[in-house]
């Protein structure tokens, strides 16, 4: 956590009057009614101090990007590319691994699948889910988009994992603690030796931006 963070501010306030506030509350038992009301106050202070301390923590946490893949392009011909798509480890480090496509058009997509949380979930710090759902090419020319063969791959092809986007869908009332479930998509245009972050945001879904000072020199000039 940052130090200048607010919430930190927030919830060394909580601890300066939690401290005064037990000693008066459950300190000596000859202290008077009045001075123990005003423990007994400062505590209450400190825990709603503390609330809104984790409250601004995780509020803040919307704005932290997480990274779920890398693309790397390379041009086999006129709108046509292999793109490399790479993806960060998973759970307990296992990694990911990367694989390629083969990419006609003018820009990449990829698209996401994606689930909020309700109360008490949220408040208790759990992430929004994603998973990746396809990768495929796209034309800026939209009579072209409707006529040529569209490249299109799917990135989550594993019968065997569950998904739980889908049985949100089929078996709502049994997963009350599922909020919103929808798709998210972002595109960036492809040119040789283009490489890409992809990015993903509890606040906005997925974005993408350049990886490296020559992309973004590339998409500056236009």
């Amino acid at each position: 956590m940052d130090a200048l963070s607010p919430s930190l501010w927030i919830a060394v306030a909580a601890i300066i009057l939690a401290v005064p506030g037990l000693g008066m509350a459950f300190g000596s038992r000859g202290l008077r009614p009045l001075r123990r009301l005003l423990g007994l106050a400062l505590v209450a202070l400190s825990l709603v101090s503390g609330l809104l301390a984790f409250t601004v923590y995780r509020y803040l946490q919307l704005f932290e990007d997480r990274q779920v893949a890398i693309i790397e392009l390379k041009q086999e011909g006129p709108q046509r590319f292999r793109a490399t798509v790479v993806l960060p480890p998973g759970p307990a480090g296992a990694p990911q691994g990367e694989r390629q496509f083969v990419l006609s058009g003018d820009a990449w997509q990829i698209d996401a699948r994606v689930l909020r949380w309700r109360l008490p979930a949220a408040l208790a710090g759990v992430p929004s889910l994603y998973r990746l759902d396809r990768i495929g090419g796209r034309y800026d020319d939209i009579e072209r988009e409707r006529s040529v063969l569209r490249t299109v791959y799917a990135l989550d092809d594993d019968p065997r994992l569950p998904d739980l986007w889908v049985l949100k869908r089929e078996f709502s009332r049994w997963l009350p603690y599922v909020d919103a479930q929808y798709g998210s998509a972002t595109f960036m245009p492809m040119f040789d030796g283009a490489r890409y972050e992809v990015l993903f945001n509890d606040r906005g879904g997925l974005l993408a931006k350049p990886a490296d000072e020559a992309t973004a020199a590339r998409l500056r000039q236009g």
